[in-house]
């Protein structure tokens, strides 16, 4: 899916990139929208993040383990000890993910349907283990962050500023995160991802 579509705070062209698409930083203004059947729906919010070394950009293509990708956005999460992001990516041969970059390592996460009721965050213990899904989560951390800034395309209505707590462990050699916002709950599975085995293809302009 490609869509054209307008900013409509300065007007600046929009191509809309894939179909999970439901927020969109506009390039020449910073303006926030949430895509809706209507249209584009301005926050109010502004997203403008500091350039950190990456080897990703938004647009960027590549492959992860001989499969090709793109990048459609980026989220920054603040947290006390810093930050992280995480690369909203499409692959050609499934639905998009996230992969995970924190001080030099990486992990990709996929979103899930979730399937039965959660236990409540304060009632989560690192060290302990919990059920999600049908399975067993061992948590090996647990905090809390805010959204610090976007750029590019995202799958979720996530705006600058918001606060969620989130919870990450371990089922054997697959990563478990659970994301526990205002209004909703996230859950995902990854895994760990060698930086060898990642490239990212020149820019050529």
């Amino acid at each position: 899916m490609r869509e054209q579509m307008s900013c409509p705070s300065c007007f600046a062209p929009l191509e809309i990139q894939h179909r999970f698409v439901k927020l969109v930083t506009c390039d020449f203004c910073n303006q926030v929208s949430i895509l809706r059947d209507s249209g584009l729906d301005p926050t109010g919010k502004k997203a403008k993040l500091a350039q950190m070394p990456s080897r990703f950009f938004v647009d960027a293509e590549g492959k992860i383990g001989g499969r090709e990708f793109r990048v459609l956005g980026r989220l920054r999460y603040q947290y006390d000890a810093g930050f992280w992001d995480e690369w909203f990516i499409s692959f050609t041969d499934e639905e998009p993910g996230w992969l995970v970059e924190d001080e030099g390592t990486y992990k990709y996460y996929r979103k899930v349907t979730i399937t039965e009721k959660l236990p409540a965050y304060h009632e989560i213990k690192v060290g302990s283990e919990i059920r999600v899904n049908g399975r067993k989560m061992f948590v090996v951390e647990k905090g809390e962050a805010r959204i610090a800034g976007g750029e590019g395309q995202l799958a979720f209505e996530i705006v600058p500023g918001e606060k969620l707590y989130y919870v990450d462990g371990t089922n054997g050699e697959n990563l478990m995160s659970i994301e526990f916002y205002e209004d909703e709950i996230e859950v995902s599975l990854g895994r760990p991802v060698d930086e060898d085995v990642i490239e990212v293809f020149e820019d050529d302009f």
